[in-house]
């Protein structure tokens, strides 16, 4: 299969604003196993490289989606947009899931609906709409609204009072000018789970993300060398039953299509809470598509083969939405 591949490149690390991109090397994974897997490939950029060379449905048989888009709560659904609009099948969701996904506060209302477990949390659009008297108990967790990638989280995202959330909300607003998640900090233990395929979908089992002993945040968010780390959940069937569960719940609720990966945390007593999903998950052979290969034993091109057959399927059975959840008054 002929297959083109779009993406934003990462040409430096040190700018937060390249923070979700994807550097040459994963880029050059996804390319090498779609190759190792009998395809095709043609490298065909980010958004703004359709929009000035618009490829051909004649030539593109399906393409492979890592693009991030630049700016704005919607970038995400650029590139699908615009596949939508040449008439060129892709893989994974489509431009309304990955808007929702890119949206932490719609995730949650979605999750609530639901009847998923969620950290309790507020909204603010500027730190001034701070309420006088905080309606969330302390350590609370402060994250702009919009962003993925770990982006706005750092030690310091984690306050213990008001006083502190004045200035830490004024420093996250101050970088990224957008409104602002604040949600009670859950320290027990963080879950990922990778969902892929449609009828059904396949939640894989969950890994347990390390975490620093000393912040209590994941491993993707602290980038610290002398972090000391610990997996503090034991991973029992049950708990892993409970993840997959309510990772499919999300899957369901946003629509998404072919894969996706669902971040949880687990609190004291054992409850599993939904923290995130992300309809465009990170393909780093470093990362959890990399530990997920090697938890079930198959290769990253394998797994990636799983995720374009996933969207083939779909793709031979001529569907381009997924099938509606029953919505009850």
């Amino acid at each position: 299969m002929r297959i083109g591949l779009t993406y934003d490149l990462q040409t430096d690390s040190d700018d937060p604003r390249q923070a979700e991109f994807d550097p040459p090397r994963v880029i050059e994974a996804v390319r090498k196993a779609l190759h190792d897997l009998g395809h095709r490939v043609v490298l065909l950029g980010a958004a703004e490289d359709l929009v000035r060379t618009p490829p051909s449905a004649e030539t593109i048989e399906l393409v492979f989606n890592l693009a991030e888009g630049r700016s704005g709560r919607c970038r995400e659904a650029w590139v699908p947009t615009l596949l939508d609009l040449y008439r060129i099948p892709y893989v994974g969701s489509d431009a309304l899931a990955l808007s929702l996904g890119l949206d932490k506060v719609m995730c949650k209302r979605l999750a609530v609906a639901a009847g998923l477990a969620t950290p309790p949390w507020l909204s603010i659009a500027h730190p001034r709409d701070l309420p006088t008297v905080i309606p969330l108990a302390f350590p609370v967790i402060v994250k702009p609204r919009a962003q993925g990638s770990g982006i706005g989280i750092d030690a310091g995202a984690v306050v213990e009072n008001r006083a502190a959330l004045v200035r830490r909300a004024a420093w996250l607003y101050d970088r990224w000018p957008e409104p602002i998640l604040i949600e009670t900090f859950i320290p027990s233990g963080e879950l990922t789970v990778c969902v892929i395929g449609n009828d059904p979908p396949v939640a894989y089992p969950a890994i347990q993300r390390p975490l620093d002993v000393r912040t209590r945040l994941s491993c993707h968010v602290v980038k610290s060398p002398v972090s000391v780390w610990e997996a503090p959940l034991e991973l029992s069937e049950a708990l892993d039953a409970e993840a997959r569960r309510m990772t499919l719940a999300m899957f369901e609720a946003l629509g998404c299509r072919d894969v996706a990966r669902v971040d949880l945390r687990v609190d004291a007593h054992g409850r599993v809470l939904f923290l995130e999903i992300n309809p465009l998950p990170s393909y780093d052979p470093d990362g959890s598509i990399g530990l997920l290969a090697e938890h079930l034993g198959i290769t990253y091109p394998q797994l990636i083969g799983r995720v374009v057959e996933a969207a083939h399927a779909r793709l031979l059975q001529g569907r381009t939405l997924p099938a509606p959840s029953v919505v009850r008054g």
